[in-house]
């Protein structure tokens, strides 16, 4: 997720109305894009310790490149707060 690696090699066009990447989707919903950030967090505390998938929101924009740059900073700050405990799926 270098800022030198191009918007179209980290998005995929799904349809018109929905982008997807490695850690994230953005979606055209009710008149604005909404970004949603897709990861894991491990939980040793569990009677089982495994990784868990959860999605945390993005925001809600008028354009879809900027909900994918909310993802994308949304996804580097999830990363850098949960240390080794979350994985968030970044290419490269």
């Amino acid at each position: 997720m270098s800022r030198h690696t191009p918007r179209s090699s980290r998005w995929a066009r799904v349809s018109a109305k929905e982008h997807r990447s490695a850690f994230g989707a953005v979606r055209y919903h009710a008149g604005a894009w909404e970004g949603t950030v897709s990861y894991e967090v491990f939980r040793p505390g569990d009677p089982e310790p495994a990784w868990h998938a959860e999605t945390a929101p993005a925001g809600r924009f008028k354009r879809p490149r900027n909900a994918m740059m909310a993802v994308e900073d949304r996804a580097r700050e999830i990363r850098r707060q949960g240390m080794d405990g979350v994985r968030v799926a970044f290419e490269g």
